[in-house]
C-alpha cells in the first residue's frame, strides 16, 4: 500500500532532519503513522543515526557522512514516488553494518539477513532494483546522488 501522503511528510521530516532542523525527538514524534510499509522501514532505519535517550539535532560531531547523507537523499527520493514498497521485513533495512553480523546478532538470524539481501540489489534500497531506480532518475530528468555506478 502507498500513502503518498505520510511518504511526503516523512521525506519533508527527513530534509529538515538532515539539515540540522529539527532534533531526532522531533523527527520521532511526527513520523507519521501509516501501512505503507516504506515509512516503518525508513523511519526505523533513521532510528540508527541519532541518541533516543538525549535530544539532539544530527549536526557536528553527531552529523552524518557524506555517504550517509546520499544514502538519506535516496530514501526521500523513493518516498517522492509511487513506487511499492517490496523488501522482506527486516528491523533496520537501511543500515548495514550487516555484513558485520551485528543487527542478524541484535535483532534477527542469518538466514533472514541472507533472505533480505537476496531479495534486491541493496545499493539501491529501498529501491528493489537498479532498473527501479534508474526508472524513477529518467523521470526526473537529471542523474541524483545516493547510489554507486
Amino acid at each position: 500500500m502507498i500513502d503518498m501522503e505520510a511518504r511526503k511528510k516523512t521525506a519533508e521530516l527527513l530534509q529538515q532532519f538532515l539539515a540540522g532542523k529539527i532534533t531526532n525527538f522531533e523527527f520521532e514524534e511526527n513520523i507519521p503513522d501509516s501501512r505503507d510499509l516504506a515509512i516503518g522501514a525508513i523511519a526505523n532505519s533513521a532510528w540508527c543515526f541519532y541518541d533516543d535517550f538525549k535530544e539532539h539535532k544530527i549536526v557536528g560531531k553527531k552529523a552524518l557522512s557524506e555517504e550517509m547523507k546520499s544514502n538519506v537523499e535516496r530514501w526521500i527520493l523513493f518516498l517522492s514516488t509511487d513506487v511499492e514498497y517490496e523488501w522482506p521485513p527486516f528491523t533496520y533495512p537501511g543500515v548495514r553494518p550487516l555484513s558485520h553480523g551485528l543487527w542478524s546478532k541484535l535483532f534477527g538470524s542469518k538466514a533472514k539477513e541472507r533472505k533480505f539481501m537476496s531479495s534486491g540489489d541493496y545499493s539501491v534500497w529501498p529501491f528493489i532494483s537498479r532498473e527501479s531506480y534508474n526508472r524513477v532518475q529518467e523521470v526526473g530528468g537529471q542523474r541524483r546522488s545516493g547510489v554507486p555506478s
